[in-house]
């Protein structure tokens, strides 16, 4: 899914006219525009985001975009503790969560991947109330400039910007990373940045004890972390009725668990089947009906085997004492989960959901 398709139009226009030395005058109008078209609206902290596809729905929540960035991606992966840490910005958008990161890490190594050039351009005359926005800024202008024909080079070695699919990115990259901002918009409206072959990419390029931060609590996504090795986790609520995901590489502490109807529910329903794309290069419609296809038939092979519980009756606890009774066992999330698929599945439990 991409941003409001009124706001691309109006900001390509402003593409078109754009020289790097006009962007004091460009500022005034495109804002005015965009805001007379009520396609940039005003969060409750004075920052800007932009409306989605679905106007219903906006890039950030309305408490506020740079309040996001803080509270559920910079905050959480406790980046202002870490030693030159290299970060993976994925969706980076207006260039809130880099802007975040290298407010409260000046050492922090970031690669922005953004596959929306208009977003990108958006940021250049955004006002986002921090000195590091100049830096990310800088980085845009840089590929703006250089994309005209203007050669640039900007100042700033810590941040890397890819313009591009950001599975493409992940397969030629052999980086490893220490916290992942996964911020792509949500699986239900596109899922390619939540199947399990891609998170599984992004596994392999983690440091142990690195972290991969989503405002995304969605079952299938939570499903296909633990299916790729991640230790999975629960941070606070921002703007949503559901808290952030936190998703560890070899932690070396015991993070906090999730809720325990979601333990049951990615352990045993179907509706924790994964997202798939094999080959890193479906479209979103590809991967959800391949998807509903899959769920189909898994089912069916359920209820023939006598192992289909309905997600109603594990959500109320209604299953098998020996299973439920695992969740007051002293073990992190994705063991508990792991240990009632294998109680319940038995020897097909590996292979349930990746399939």
């Amino acid at each position: 899914m991409l941003p409001n398709k009124k706001a691309l139009e109006i900001i390509r226009k402003y593409m078109k006219i754009y020289n790097g030395k006009n962007e004091e005058s460009i500022k005034e109008s495109l804002i005015n525009k965009l805001k007379k078209e009520n396609v940039l609206v005003e969060t409750e902290d004075k920052t800007y985001t932009l409306k989605a596809e679905d106007e219903e729905e906006m890039m950030h929540s309305k408490v506020g975009a740079l309040k996001e960035a803080i509270y559920k991606f910079a905050k959480p992966s406790k980046i202002e503790s870490l030693k030159n840490p290299r970060v993976l910005d994925l969706c980076s958008g207006l260039g809130y969560n880099a802007v975040v990161a290298l407010h409260y890490n000046k050492d922090a190594e970031i690669d922005m991947v953004e596959i929306c050039e208009e977003v990108l351009f958006l940021t250049l005359f955004l006002d986002i109330p921090y000195k590091e926005h100049e830096i990310v800024k800088d980085k845009v202008r840089e590929y703006f400039l250089n994309k005209i024909g203007i050669k640039y080079k900007s100042d700033y070695n810590n941040v890397n910007l890819y313009v591009g699919d950001a599975r493409k990115f992940i397969k030629e990259n052999n980086k490893k990373y220490n916290v992942v901002f996964h911020d792509a918009f949500s699986p239900k409206r596109d899922p390619t940045l939540y199947t399990y072959d891609f998170l599984k990419e992004i596994y392999k390029k983690m440091e142990d004890n690195g972290v991969l931060i989503s405002y995304s609590s969605a079952i299938p996504f939570r499903s296909a972390l633990v299916d790729c090795g991640f230790i999975i986790s629960e941070g606070e609520s921002v703007g949503r009725k559901r808290g952030i995901t936190l998703a560890y590489k070899n932690p070396n502490f015991k993070p906090n668990r999730i809720n325990e109807v979601d333990e049951r529910v990615i352990a045993l329903s179907v509706i924790a089947l994964p997202y798939r794309d094999r080959t890193l290069s479906s479209t979103k419609d590809e991967i959800i009906k391949n998807r509903e296809e899959r769920r189909e038939k898994l089912k069916e092979k359920l209820i023939k085997i006598n192992k289909y519980l309905s997600t109603k009756q594990i959500k109320k606890g209604k299953i098998p004492e020996e299973v439920l009774k695992i969740q007051k066992e002293d073990l992190n999330s994705s063991e508990l989960i792991k240990k009632m698929r294998l109680k319940f599945f038995g020897n097909i439990a590996d292979k349930i959901f990746i399939n």
